[in-house]
């Protein structure tokens, strides 16, 4: 026969009623009500498992956390995830150096850090320091060689009379194409 279990006195099972009331949180309220059955004496781990769905070894580990530290410990999200491949003080130098304009590309990024900071960061990690950052190109976007700047000023005169001369109707959506077929 499987043994009941035994949480704690009285005082810290209002505690953990309390608690469990007003918690949100489905992985509070889970571990709360765990406890609150143990707290009640006439359950096996087995049993509480059954309940909310867990292994007997999840109950267990949930209950010697409890037993040691209390709600406070047994509620605790203790996983921070890894640390930053960038510390702040290479993210600072990283935004001056963005700000005095000293690279054209991410690829020359990738080697200041290589060089200067002895950073291996593949390509795709320093595009998503530049997202993070909040870094954006400051360098206009390529033109062809044959564009007319004088046809394109006139083109965005011209287009709005242009649009209004088609007659469409004002609940219509038009889709434009500007150059090619």
């Amino acid at each position: 026969m499987a043994r009941l279990l035994k949480a704690g006195d009285e005082s810290s099972s209002e505690e953990v009623g309390k608690a469990y009331e007003a918690s949100y949180e489905r992985h509070d309220r889970e571990r709360l009500l765990a406890i609150r059955l143990v707290h009640q004496g006439n359950h096996t781990l087995e049993q509480i498992g059954s309940i909310l769905k867990r292994g007997r070894t999840t109950i267990a580990r949930w209950l010697k956390v409890y037993r040691e530290g209390g709600i406070k410990k047994l509620l605790h999200r203790g996983h921070g995830g890894r640390d930053a491949s960038l510390k702040q003080t290479d993210q600072e130098a990283l935004v001056e150096g963005l700000r005095s304009g000293q690279w054209k590309r991410a690829k020359d990024i990738q080697l200041w850090l290589q060089e200067e900071r002895e950073i291996d960061l593949n390509l795709s990690g320093v595009y998503y320091w530049l997202t993070k950052l909040k870094a954006s190109w400051k360098v206009p976007r390529k033109s062809h060689v044959k564009k007319d700047p004088d046809a394109s000023e006139e083109f965005k005169r011209e287009i709005v009379t242009r649009l209004e001369a088609l007659d469409v109707p004002a609940d219509r959506r038009v889709h434009i194409r500007v150059g090619g077929v």
